[in-house]
């Protein structure tokens, strides 16, 4: 398995194993959580997907591109709750 799909898996999965991955992560995932608050999360989702779609038609050969869409389906992965707001 190359590296590449390793951090895939990694991102996905949210394995806390690549300090530099968690912490782009958490950026891009607070930054989205602002974004539903405006938009709707549906709408926020699709446009995440299309950039990383282009980012990754742009880096990668055809053959990785295929394998990184084979591993994305491949992978199950946990739906997000929001917390509700609290009252006080």
């Amino acid at each position: 398995m190359t590296d590449l799909i390793l951090k895939i898996l990694l991102a996905l999965k949210m394995m806390p194993k690549d300090k530099e991955l968690q912490e782009i992560y958490n950026r891009i995932f607070n930054d989205a959580m602002k974004y539903s608050d405006e938009f709707n999360i549906q709408m926020v989702a699709a446009t995440y997907i299309a950039i990383a779609m282009r980012l990754y038609k742009t880096s990668l050969t055809p053959q990785e591109y295929g394998m990184m869409i084979e591993t994305i389906l491949e992978t199950e992965v946990d739906p997000y709750f929001k917390k509700p707001p609290k009252l006080h």
